[in-house]
């Protein structure tokens, strides 16, 4: 009897350009879900919550309600990379850019689903600052107290609509020179032959605690570089489970010793 193999299709409809082309175009994809939730989370409250003749139902709600399905279906796209984009360990590692995927993939897709309430954070981000100001005339303000925390509130905020919109970014990328890290604020390049060791590494306890606010869940592992010149930098554009922070660091040594030989 004839054992029948099945042949295992790309997962992504997109070709590795097409990809690439939308993971460039993936800010401006997320303020789009950003700018869609708010408008449909704050219409569908002041409609059907408030209940009151000034807030009637209007076309916005189904054309933002339209947008947020439009917003879902490129971010599932941007979650199925095809096989063409991916580093794997057992290479091959010539093409010009690689995603390790297994790096950040715990945070990958809530930070990016997060966007439609973010999008509401950022519609009320000025109200602490103006409160604190005493833009509201029935509220007595003490400054010294209620300025701090109103702009620590509004940093928070800035950061996680940051962080949002760099969610689709956010991983690691290898190309034949350099090893890129897209944090949640920033992008950093290490270039391949300064690169002495990869290690998976538990967080201390402030890098931690900052990064599980932020997130709300707790983060404990990612990745940490030694360099040639002594420095030891962490990749917390990598945090994931243990097992995911492994098979990455696996990746790179990979990558590593390919190009080096």
């Amino acid at each position: 009897m004839t054992k029948r193999v099945r042949v295992r299709r790309d997962d992504s409809p997109l070709s590795p350009g097409a990809y690439w082309l939308l993971l460039a175009w993936s800010p401006a994809v997320m303020l789009v879900g950003m700018a869609a939730g708010a408008v449909l989370i704050i219409r569908s409250i002041l409609v059907w919550g408030v209940g009151s003749d000034e807030y009637q139902f209007g076309v916005d709600i189904p054309m933002s309600a339209g947008v947020l399905v439009v917003w879902v279906g490129a971010v599932a796209l941007m979650l199925l990379p095809p096989r063409g984009v991916l580093a794997l360990r057992s290479g091959p590692f010539d093409s010009s850019r690689l995603l390790v995927w297994p790096l950040g993939r715990r945070f990958r897709m809530w930070n990016m689903l997060a966007a439609p309430v973010c999008g509401l954070l950022a519609a009320f981000a000025p109200f602490p600052i103006a409160t604190a100001l005493g833009s509201s005339s029935g509220i007595p303000v003490n400054l010294w107290i209620a300025l701090p925390f109103a702009l620590a509130l509004t940093l928070l905020g800035v950061g996680l609509v940051g962080l949002v919109l760099r969610s689709a970014l956010h991983g690691v990328e290898l190309t034949p020179t350099h090893l890129i890290a897209r944090g949640y604020l920033w992008t950093r390049r290490y270039p391949r032959h300064e690169i002495v060791s990869i290690n998976a590494v538990a967080l201390k306890f402030w890098p931690s605690a900052l990064l599980g606010m932020l997130m709300n869940r707790d983060v404990e592992y990612t990745l940490q570089l030694s360099l040639a010149g002594g420095r030891e930098p962490l990749l917390l554009a990598s945090n994931s489970h243990e097992a995911d922070v492994n098979a990455g660091a696996d990746i790179i040594r990979a990558w590593r010793s390919a190009h080096a030989s």
